[in-house]
């Protein structure tokens, strides 16, 4: 049982793959979130979108020499429309990388070098989020003012935080509590971050600082064993119909990440990606202990039939005595 009545975020990176494969738009957002739609309509919740606008712009980009890529941004925007008119929220996803990146004819060619916002100057980075908070406010009409970093790379945030305030992003939703990753293209330490579920900075998001410009609504965590995994994969391989990602691409390549998961303890975002789903209720209680907030992460191209159906069951339990919401609905006066 959880104790308090907690404010629920399902949030979702709307995004394709960005290894050799970044599968098709078909398979990687538009099927799976009109799933994510189903269960919002039949259950009357809303979901949170962090879309990436670097993807907008590239297909928006290439669209007028490819016919393929037409169709796909015009079903995205489309899709987008219908997600901002239906109450759910639509906030920016920055992956930087799509600055390097581009469309050859046949496949998308994507350059991780400059994976995270603070390897470009800070003239680019104005620039930058000027255009991709843009691309959102063209789209739907209504305000953006929350950032999620593209593969929570976010720091060193004090190279960021002039372009954010300009921008008038005043909330983060990228820490999860005690993780760590510095292999490339990944660049994040949230080990030292507050063990609470929200708080306010201003030069580091995981430094607390009493009135600060920003607010950081964290992804919650949980800490998983080397056992899940293995259940998981053994699973996967069991009944692929069930348990196999509905994106038809690969992610990023990234050195020594799977074994580390299959020998150690790993601090990971509570998720609704594949058999991750699992850990929900769980996840839940052991969050209600560090605030009010509970935010669950999720990728449309990562979900799969087990995680739709955990989900829409996990909303069936918990509707009543919870609230499930928006960064929209939640910082409204």
């Amino acid at each position: 049982m959880v104790a308090r009545a907690m404010d629920i975020f399902i949030t979702l990176d709307y995004e394709i793959y960005f290894g050799s494969n970044t599968g098709t738009v078909a398979k990687c957002i538009i099927e799976p979130t009109e799933m994510l739609i189903k269960i919002a309509q039949k259950h009357d919740v809303q979901f949170s979108f962090f879309v990436d606008c670097g993807f907008l712009l590239k297909l928006d980009e290439f669209r007028k020499k490819y016919s393929a890529l037409e169709k796909d941004y015009t079903v995205i925007v489309s899709q987008i429309k219908q997600l901002s008119s239906e109450g759910h929220d639509i906030q920016l996803h920055i992956h930087p990388h799509w600055e390097d990146s581009y469309y050859n004819g046949e496949q998308w060619i994507i350059n991780t070098k400059r994976y995270k916002l603070a390897d470009f100057s800070s003239n680019e980075i104005e620039d930058i989020v000027k255009r991709y908070k843009k691309v959102i406010i063209d789209i739907t009409g209504k305000a953006v003012f929350v950032n999620r970093a593209g593969g929570w790379c976010m720091q060193p945030f004090d190279k960021l935080k002039d372009s954010m305030k300009a921008n008038g992003i005043k909330v983060d939703s990228t820490v999860f509590t005690d993780a760590k990753n510095l292999s490339h293209p990944y660049n994040y330490d949230f080990t030292n971050a507050p063990n609470k579920t929200s708080w306010t900075f201003e030069d580091n998001p995981v430094e607390e600082k009493e009135n600060g410009f920003f607010k950081e609504i964290a992804i919650s965590s949980i800490k998983v064993s080397p056992l899940f995994y293995w259940k998981l994969f053994l699973v996967g391989r069991m009944n692929p119909y069930q348990h196999k990602p509905l994106g038809d691409g690969r992610p990023i390549a990234s050195s020594g990440y799977r074994r580390n998961l299959l020998s150690n303890y790993t601090q990971q975002p509570v998720s609704i990606d594949g058999d991750n789903a699992k850990l929900l209720n769980k996840a839940l209680r052991q969050t209600s202990k560090k605030g009010n907030e509970f935010v669950v992460l999720g990728h449309p191209k990562a979900l799969s039939r087990f995680s739709i159906n955990a989900l829409e069951a996990f909303v069936i339990q918990h509707k009543a005595n919870h609230n499930f919401t928006t960064y929209t609905n939640y910082f409204k006066p």
